[in-house]
């Protein structure tokens, strides 16, 4: 089982996440209360994937991620941004394929498990091996209001050095340059390596004109009331968007509802995901989350489940037993129909859509574990 490190000084806040994870039974949540600590843990055991507030004492988050970039390059760190504070918001956002994440607090359970789970995608399919680019890094640093030096190596190749001032960027050096084309070259790195040394007093005059931000091509972004004004325009989706009121239904409704729309966020990591609906064995829908309206997932999966059917009994009558699960695939869609256990359960069909480019094996996996909790939520 994976293992997800917390790295926090705020108790409150450890034991509201520790509750928020305990119906989760997806990975083994550590935790820590300082950078010290957390570096100890780190050294004895494998991390899948770390979250660390920035306000640390004597270690603190910015320091800790550079300690990752030396040592665990390739583990997607999630850095908590104090209450009121704004927190960095990357204009290219392509592929969300970030190793380092901000997320405010105080910290809402939807987001949190929804980034771990892309940090954990991107791990399982290799996506965080190049490394963290500088680019992302830089702006805990004014978070931080670091005083510092910077060491940067990237791919064992390129060296260059940052300066700091109480989180303001002064000067920046690298192959032979300074100043501000210093500092845009080497926030394109990436696999960089971070030191972090004390500020020669000597250093350094205020040679660089280009805001820090301008610099990491990021904004500033308060917490907005509605996650879903952060939506990105790519399909995966980092927080758990606002679910509609809907009308009062049959007995139960509203708890298979509930728990479609709390659990369905750890689908919606993945690359690819369009759905995901919830039949009993009649074929009637007892909930559903569908992220792309152009696919009336509603009406075909009453179809699919009598397909699903079809070939259950198809199945048995060559004696091959019942049929579990059923995967259909097509230019437009993958469709993965998924049954509970009927003894332990009851008998529920869970179908999930995703794009054809997406990853199947991964959602059908990520599936199968969340039907019981979700059962066992309704």
């Amino acid at each position: 089982m994976d293992k997800v490190l917390i790295v926090d000084n705020d108790i409150e806040n450890l034991k509201k996440i520790e509750n928020g994870f305990k119906e989760l039974h997806h990975f083994k949540l550590l935790t820590a209360t300082d950078g010290k600590t957390a570096i100890d843990i780190l050294q004895q055991t494998k991390i899948a994937v770390m979250v660390a507030s920035i306000n640390l004492p004597a270690i603190d988050g910015a320091d800790l991620v550079a300690y990752m970039t030396r040592n665990f390059g390739s583990i997607p760190c999630i850095l908590m941004v104090e209450a009121g504070k704004p927190k960095p918001w990357f204009l290219d956002r392509a592929g969300h394929e970030d190793i380092l994440y901000y997320i405010e607090k105080p910290i809402e359970f939807g987001a949190l498990a929804s980034v771990i789970f892309v940090g954990l995608n991107l791990k399982d399919e290799g996506l965080t091996m190049k490394g963290m680019t500088l680019k992302n890094y830089l702006p805990v640093m004014a978070l931080a209001r670091k005083t510092c030096q910077l060491e940067v190596i990237s791919g064992g190749q390129k060296k260059g050095f940052m300066y700091f001032r109480e989180g303001v960027l002064l000067d920046a050096e690298c192959n032979g340059s300074s100043g501000d084309a210093a500092a845009k070259d080497m926030a394109r790195w990436d696999g960089i390596s971070i030191s972090i040394s004390t500020l020669s007093p000597k250093n350094h005059t205020q040679r660089i004109e280009t805001k820090l931000m301008e610099i990491a091509g990021a904004i500033w972004r308060q917490k907005s009331k509605s996650p879903v004004s952060e939506k990105p325009s790519q399909p995966i989706q980092l927080v758990e968007p606002v679910q509609p009121a809907r009308p009062p239904g049959p007995a139960g409704l509203s708890k298979f509802q509930e728990a479609v729309s709390r659990y369905a966020g750890i689908l919606k990591t993945i690359k690819g995901y369009m759905g995901l609906v919830v039949l009993n064995p009649g074929g009637d829908v007892l909930a559903m989350d569908n992220v792309n309206e152009t696919l009336d997932i509603k009406s075909f999966s009453s179809e699919f489940n009598d397909l699903f059917g079809k070939c259950s009994v198809s199945v048995s009558k060559k004696g091959l037993d019942r049929c579990t699960a059923l995967t259909v695939h097509t230019q437009k869609v993958v469709i993965i129909m998924l049954t509970s256990d009927v003894y332990k359960e009851g008998n529920f069909r869970f179908i999930g859509f995703m794009a054809p480019d997406g990853n199947g094996y991964y959602m059908q996996t990520q599936l199968s574990k969340i039907i019981p909790q979700i059962l066992g939520a309704a």
